[in-house]
């Protein structure tokens, strides 16, 4: 069963700088790449990244995890679908899909803990966010 929750779809063109000496994406790239993802994704469902700060809360990387599947190349165009994996109460799991012409290159997911600033310590996600980022239920018809 497709994952229910809602998906935002990022794109980036692999530019020279993003590639090793064989015209391949290197691998330090991908975390660059999910996390432009995982900001634009946070610009559509908020407006503005700045709306967490107006809350006083920030999202704090906490752990990573990625896979390669297949390479990418300089000039290549990466799809790369943004997933809620998991909502705690102060944990937000992202998954990441990247994929060229459908062809799957990486798959991935990071974990960030939300953290309350100006304090810098660990704080509950405030319920307006963790709607935002709940399953969305089908409608039925």
């Amino acid at each position: 069963m497709a994952d229910p929750r809602p998906a935002h779809v990022h794109r980036v063109r692999v530019r020279p700088v993003d590639c090793d000496r064989q015209g391949v994406v290197h691998a330090s790239r991908y975390p660059v790449f999910f996390e432009a993802a995982m900001v634009e994704t946070l610009r559509s469902l908020l407006g503005s990244y700045r709306e967490l700060e107006k809350h006083g809360i920030d999202f704090v990387m906490a752990e990573t995890s990625i896979r390669y599947l297949s390479p990418a190349r300089f000039d290549d165009l990466l799809r790369i679908t943004v997933r809620v994996r998991t909502l705690g109460t102060t944990t937000l799991t992202v998954g990441f899909d990247a994929d060229v012409d459908r062809t799957a290159v990486a798959t991935g997911w990071n974990r960030y803990v939300s953290f309350g600033t100006p304090e810098l310590r660990s704080t509950p996600i405030p319920e307006d966010f963790r709607r935002l980022f709940q399953p969305r239920r089908p409608v039925k018809r």
